[in-house]
Formats: structure tokens, C-alpha cells, sequence
């Protein structure tokens, strides 16, 4: 092919189509656990998760919720993929080696919030949510520096499916910051990483019980079986995802695009020949209600 910005153009047009429709084509898993929000900045402050309403008797002047009591942030970063196509690749009409590439770049900027999320699961029993306690933890606040009508979302034990029932019963009987119900258990998802399949299996999927019985708890719950908790093995995790809210947040400043540096005249055309094809894109992830998820360390015997 000869360089010219024409053939250039044309050749940057079919490499943005393989990159967008392997975006657009891929099935993130980050969708099944955490919101999606906006951006317009390079952070944004999450002062209302310390206010989850709740309806209550007006007796004398509303009480109106604290929306300042929470400082919780997510902050954008960029991330970004580059390919280096060979100027020679393209005199030669070699050009086509690189189409899986670009494929492959698209699909990496779909799927890169599961990493984000993943690790934020992972690193939550450490991790700071808007309460400034760790993510999963006991004697948590529903409010930032509150003392009452606390709960405890974090657990020790190996999978099973006892443990499984008090995790669910965690989640099902936690109260507001007002001591009433929350009504949690809406839409339930089980995250494992591929070690604990059997196990997850066997306690939402099979018809009976290792021992025979009924099996109680099958259908209570979706199953994601999660190759990227495969650093932390033994973890394991309930989420409530049927809450307007959930327990994870992917927030988007600028959605991944793809371009390209093909100008001759450049420095690094001229120095390298060759053509520079970039992924970019500016988001974060961070925590949404601790309230809404259990995480187990998986540290302990079953």
C-alpha cells in the first residue's frame, strides 16, 4: 500500500471498526455487580451514600438526611492501550497481521472495569468506603462517625452452604441507620473465584444436598464464578445487586476511543517509521453501600 493520508485514513477506519466491535461486542462481568455513573470532572464526591432514605412518620418539622456527612471520592485516571503498526508493514500490505491487535485492544478496554472492580473486592476487606472503615468489616457505621444501629458485613469461614445461609441472613435481616428493616435480598449474586465452583454449584444450582435432601437453597441466589479472584482463592462474596443502589461503582469520565498518530511529519513517525494506534480512556471504580455486600475471607475452616 502506498503512505499516503488517503490509504492512511482508510486503513485507521478499518482498524476503529475491529476496535469498536470488540468493545461493543464483549459481556464485561463489572455490569452484573457495580452502577454505572458520570463524570464531568477529574473527581467526584459521593456525599449522598451516608443517605439512604427511608420513609418515616412526620412528627413536628421533617427531618431532612445529611447529604454532607460522607467525603467519599473516585478520582478518573487515564488508562490506555498503543499498538505500533510498522511503516514497512503497510508498503508491504502486511498491514492485516495487525487486525487481531486491535480486536484485542478493543475487547481489553471493555473488560478493563472487571479488573477495577475485582481488585476493589479483593483489597475490600482493607479498603476504606465513605464510612472510613474497611469496605467489609465488623461493627461498621451506616453514617460516618455514628455510633448506633451498627452491622457487620464481613465474614472468615470457607465457602459452604452454612455459611452461605448466615451470609444471606446477614444481608436479609440489616437495618437502617434508623433501626428499621432495610427489606435487602431483592436480586442476590454468590461471586467465586473458579476454586470454589463445585461448592457454589452445589448450594444454588443442585437439586439436593450433599446429604441427599432437598436442596433449600437453590435458585436464591445468581452465581459468578470470577477467574480474576484467582489471587485470593478462598474469598468468596454476596452482593445484593436488585437495590437502585449497589455495592460497586464504575464511574466514567470518557468512554475508551481509539486513535491514531499517521502524520509523516511527526517526531515519532520520523524517527521510528511507524504508526501509533492508541486505546484512551479516563474512569475509576470505588465503593457504593458497604450495606448491599458480604465478603468472606475464606481464611478460616468451613
Amino acid at each position: 500500500m502506498q503512505i499516503n493520508q488517503a490509504n492512511l485514513a482508510a486503513l485507521f477506519k478499518g482498524y476503529r471498526t475491529l476496535f469498536l466491535e470488540a468493545m461493543h461486542g464483549a459481556t464485561p462481568e463489572w455490569v452484573k455487580l457495580a452502577m454505572e455513573t458520570s463524570s464531568t470532572a477529574g473527581e467526584e464526591l459521593y456525599h449522598w451514600l451516608g443517605s439512604v432514605p427511608g420513609m418515616k412518620k412526620l412528627v413536628g418539622e421533617i427531618v431532612i438526611e445529611n447529604l454532607s456527612a460522607a467525603k467519599y471520592s473516585i478520582t478518573n485516571e487515564e488508562f490506555e492501550s498503543t499498538v505500533g503498526v510498522k511503516q514497512a508493514d503497510i508498503e508491504r500490505d502486511t498491514y492485516g497481521v495487525y487486525n487481531p491487535l486491535m480486536s484485542a485492544m478493543g475487547l481489553a478496554a471493555a473488560e478493563h472495569p472487571d479488573e477495577l472492580v475485582a481488585d476493589l473486592l479483593i483489597d475490600g476487606f482493607t479498603n476504606l468506603d465513605y464510612t472510613g472503615t474497611a469496605f467489609f468489616a465488623a461493627n461498621k457505621p451506616h453514617i460516618i462517625g455514628e455510633t448506633k444501629n451498627k452491622f457487620s458485613n464481613k465474614g472468615t469461614k470457607k465457602l459452604s452452604a452454612t455459611n452461605y445461609e448466615a451470609a444471606r441472613a446477614n444481608i436479609k435481616g440489616r437495618l437502617n441507620s434508623q433501626g428499621r428493616p432495610m427489606n435487602l435480598g431483592r436480586k442476590l449474586l454468590l461471586i467465586v473465584s473458579p476454586s470454589y465452583e463445585a461448592t457454589a454449584r452445589q448450594i444454588l444450582i443442585a437439586d439436593r444436598s450433599a446429604n441427599g435432601a432437598d436442596n433449600i437453597n437453590k435458585g436464591t441466589a445468581d452465581l459468578l464464578v470470577w477467574p480474576r479472584l484467582a489471587a485470593s482463592e478462598h474469598a468468596w462474596f454476596l452482593l445484593d445487586v436488585g437495590y437502585p443502589v449497589r455495592p460497586l461503582i464504575v464511574q466514567i469520565e470518557k468512554r475508551p476511543t481509539i486513535a491514531s498518530l499517521t502524520n509523516m511529519e511527526s517526531d515519532h513517525v520520523f524517527k521510528h517509521h511507524e504508526f501509533l494506534y492508541q486505546g484512551y480512556g479516563r474512569y475509576n471504580a470505588g465503593y457504593g453501600l458497604s450495606q448491599l455486600a458480604y465478603g468472606s475471607t475464606g481464611a478460616d475452616a468451613a
